[in-house]
């Protein structure tokens, strides 16, 4: 697991890089003897015995702003390495449990090329789409930081209940996030950065994506593509504005990207062909 890390990755705030392990584990003297110590570190981390006065450091980690396209910023944590290789663990056993369950609705965890799957379905609805329907794609800010994290927790014990002594050690309470000089507590939702974060945040939200009635209903993690009748779609966009997993009810102004296509306003060979959305909000 600790080749899975790609090369280059950052140290969290104790600098140590996935890198520096990797070679001392390939150092023939003690490299074996590393790795059986850094086997029982991470069962250990996994089993949620991590002492709880170091629960708030060891799961907190460096914080970077990253400038978005439109606007805003991006909070990345990156945590410590040992953090991250016990998630990166803990992940990949995790992602195959709830499969079959995010399959066809929740396409960014478990899915390989889920990405490519979710625009192919959308070009496909959009090539027959009825007169009196809509397709819309929405993008919520900040989403991953609004979750509640009892009901992530509650999810986890529910779906994936082998990861929630993990789950429970590292997210039950406050982290430290440290941001130059100042440190920042981490209190709501999976850090952005963490291995596992995408699962958990999925594994909240799905639940809430799998009641929605439009015909064409996609989530990439918090991208969100619904198709049908207007009324349909309408009713479902307000469903997901007052989901109860977010801390705070979603407001009309969360939603940083908004994209429809409407049916029947281009037609080219006979067939409803849009070459770019009717509205475009963000």
């Amino acid at each position: 697991m600790v080749l899975s890390f790609p090369a280059g990755s950052s140290g969290g705030p104790d600098g140590l890089r996935p890198q520096h392990i990797r070679d001392l584990i390939m150092c023939r003297e003690a490299g074996t003897n590393l790795l059986g110590a850094l086997t029982a570190f991470v069962n250990l981390v996994l089993s949620g015995r991590c002492p709880e006065e170091m629960t708030p450091v060891f799961f907190g980690g460096r914080l970077l702003a990253l400038n978005k396209n439109n606007g805003g910023f991006r909070p990345i944590a990156i945590g410590f390495t040992l953090r991250r290789l016990a998630s990166k663990c803990a992940n990949s056993f995790g992602i195959s449990r709830p499969k079959a369950y995010f399959y066809l609705q929740q396409l960014g965890v478990g899915t390989p090329g889920g990405c490519e799957e979710a625009i192919h379905a959308a070009r496909r609805f959009l090539e027959s789409l009825p007169a009196n329907s809509i397709l819309v794609k929405l993008d919520f800010s900040n989403a991953f930081n609004s979750i509640h994290r009892r009901d992530m927790l509650s999810s986890v014990h529910d779906r994936i209940p082998e990861l929630y002594p993990y789950c429970y050690s590292a997210y039950s309470q406050a982290s430290c996030l440290f941001f130059g000089q100042y440190i920042i507590l981490s209190k709501q939702g999976p850090q952005q950065g963490d291995p596992i974060g995408p699962l958990l945040f999925s594994n909240t939200l799905h639940p809430t994506l799998s009641s929605l009635k439009a015909s064409l209903n996609l989530g990439y993690l918090d991208d969100i593509i619904l198709g049908g009748t207007q009324s349909v779609v309408a009713a479902d966009v307000k469903r997901l504005l007052k989901r109860n997993v977010f801390k705070r009810d979603l407001k009309p102004d969360s939603v940083s990207l908004c994209k429809m296509y409407a049916g029947s306003l281009f037609q080219i060979d006979g067939q409803h062909r849009m070459s770019k959305p009717v509205i475009t909000a963000g």
